[in-house]
């Protein structure tokens, strides 16, 4: 993106604080006059103490006083200045400290919720990490881009502004020649721009490596423990951590030239200026308060310019952090809605999958003409090979991904037809990694479901064979069951996700590998839980281990993202093809 396209959409984030930002405007501008002002106090100062006349001339008022007076009354003038400079230092730089927090605190709640609509494609292309640093680190520089780098940039700008057309009041010959010094400084500004954007938008993506890294390693530490591989997983993280070291450095070699040449150029100008403006008060052409006072500008001229150096860096690694953020929010890969959307009230018949194609990618294909009624009531199992597109089938459902051809129906009607609230209302999901938040049990049970009261989560906590132990926990209901539920067993887990799903009341069930990883008793506590669920409910069921699909009124079989076989485990085991297969396999 051009610098111009990301500070426009920054402004619009802006905008609603606007009046704000003008307050902050026009102080910083006063500030900046008020010290173009008290510079040019030097020149009665300075005149009122080595010129050898017994009046001096006070600048703007008129008025003449002795050299005596005239040094009081020019200190109490300037402590005057410095007072009103600070009051309205104060008031611009805490509009603009209140317009950054509410800015980076609307584009932060913007970005999660632009996420949270974003479809489950993006995620399985967009590692967790990467998504964390754009949440915090990116947006974290985002806020120097909003507040602190324009801030000083105009506050700055003015300064600079009223302390040129002083030294140009002052002595325009002088001036013309400090002039061409400033130019040269600003000349290189624009190549080191650019190298300091490509480094800085390294340097983001280096970090959002290191926080997928982290995320990836502490939450894989109980693996990582087991193989004794924490000097490997050290040795990475070691080689990550210098590549984005290297990248840093690199940055601020750049700033460190260019602060510099800035140093070496404002220092060369001044020195001419002695020269200059010193022979011309030796010789008696000018009074040593015109020469001091026009070397106090210049100086004050030259600090914004070295300023601007400094800011150069910090500017560019904020647009590319910018550009990063506005790179997410611009990502369209959202499961629509079409405009005024029916609400799925009730579900009657049957679901057909017509035609059904589905790919993550253009090149590979996961369903082929996938064709199947399903109808209410009916429990449908899915297996066959690892990969062959049997959880991504069931995800049509939901519409966590849409068909890319064909479509899914329910009672006749496309489901794109419905709103996601009404379609996803009826539907209950039950995975094999179940996902549990650290709150409380009781929280856990209801999400997204409202207020229950206890007896009411009792009765489904029982259902899902989940009361017995959960009363023996040391707070009951209340039990916070910590990241990912990592104080429960498996099948802990798996019968709160169960209750969680009986207190949704769904009448589309899908049960996802629900029981692959848990022991006998578990698995029993579980399926039996299960059984429940599934009354009167319309299931699609995935399962590895056929044992548990053999009561299915209708078992489909895939392979490579085909229906190669359908029917009951009876017609199916006479059919001698693959589910006959598989299943001789597991009853070895």
């Amino acid at each position: 993106m051009k610098n111009s396209e990301i500070i426009s959409r920054v402004y619009r984030f802006v905008k609603p604080h606007r009046g704000r930002f003008f307050a902050a405007l026009f102080s910083m501008s006063l500030v900046s006059a008020l010290t173009a002002a008290i510079v040019y106090m030097v020149k009665p100062v300075m005149d009122g103490i080595f010129a050898a006349a017994e009046t001096v001339a006070i600048p703007i008022v008129g008025i003449e006083l002795s050299r005596v007076n005239v040094i009081y009354y020019l200190a109490n003038i300037i402590i005057i200045l410095a007072v009103v400079k600070g009051v309205f230092e104060y008031i611009s730089n805490y509009y603009m400290a209140y317009i950054g927090q509410n800015v980076t605190k609307d584009i932060r709640n913007r970005l999660f919720r632009h996420l949270m609509y974003l479809s489950l494609a993006f995620y399985m292309s967009n590692p967790t990490g990467q998504l964390l640093s754009r949440i915090t680190n990116d947006v974290q520089y985002l806020e120097k881009s909003v507040v602190k780098i324009p801030a000083k940039l105009i506050k700055d700008g003015f300064q600079l502004i009223f302390l040129v057309a002083l030294i140009f009041h002052m002595k325009w010959k002088w001036a013309l020649f400090s002039i061409i010094g400033f130019f040269i400084i600003v000349l290189p500004f624009g190549k080191f721009s650019r190298m300091l954007r490509k480094i800085g938008k390294k340097g983001h993506q280096k970090m959002a490596d290191i926080y997928d890294f982290l995320t990836e390693k502490i939450s894989g530490v109980r693996l990582i423990k087991a193989f004794s591989m924490e000097k490997e997983e050290q040795r990475k993280m070691h080689s990550i951590n210098q590549k984005f070291m290297d990248i840093v450095l690199k940055s601020e070699r750049i700033d460190a030239f260019q602060s510099s040449l800035t140093e070496f150029l404002s220092y060369s100008g001044t020195a001419a200026i002695v020269v200059l403006g010193g022979m011309a008060v030796v010789t008696g052409r000018e009074s040593p308060g015109t020469f001091f006072a026009f070397l106090a500008a210049l100086s004050g001229m030259y600090l914004p310019a070295k300023n601007f150096a400094k800011i150069n860096q910090q500017l560019q690694r904020a647009m590319a952090a910018t550009e990063r953020i506005l790179g997410v929010l611009d990502h369209r890969e959202h499961i629509l809605q079409v405009e005024n959307p029916l609400n799925l009230e009730r579900f009657r018949e049957k679901i057909e999958f017509e035609k059904v194609g589905f790919s993550y990618r253009p090149e590979a294909e996961v369903l082929k003409d996938i064709n199947l009624t399903v109808k209410r009531g009916d429990i449908v199992a899915f297996v066959g090979p690892s990969g062959a597109g049997k959880t991504t089938l069931v995800n049509l459902v939901p519409r966590f991904f849409d068909p890319c051809s064909g479509r899914i129906t329910i009672d006749g009607m496309d489901i794109r037809e419905f709103s996601l609230k009404s379609l996803r209302h009826k539907t209950a999901i039950v995975m094999q990694d179940v996902i549990l938040f650290n709150v409380s049990i009781r929280d856990n049970i209801c999400y997204g479901q409202g207020e229950f009261t206890l007896e009411e989560i009792e009765k489904y906590a029982l259902a899902a064979n989940a009361h017995d132990f959960i009363v023996k926990l040391p707070d009951g209901y209340d039990t916070v069951v910590g990241e990912r539920g990592v104080k429960l067993s498996g099948g802990q887990k798996q019968r709160i996700s169960i209750a969680r799903a009986l207190i949704k009341d769904p009448e589309i069930l899908i049960l996802d590998e629900a029981t692959s990883h848990l022991d006998t008793e578990s698995e029993y506590l579980v399926q039996e839980a299960m059984d429940n669920l599934m009354k009167g409910r319309t299931t699609f069921v995935i399962a590895h281990r056929l044992s548990t699909v053999r009561k299915a009124d209708k078992i489909i079989v895939l392979n490579e993202g085909r229906i190669v076989e359908k029917g009951t485990h009876d017609e199916l085991v006479k059919m001698q093809g693959l589910y006959n297969k598989m299943f001789e396999m597991q009853s070895i």
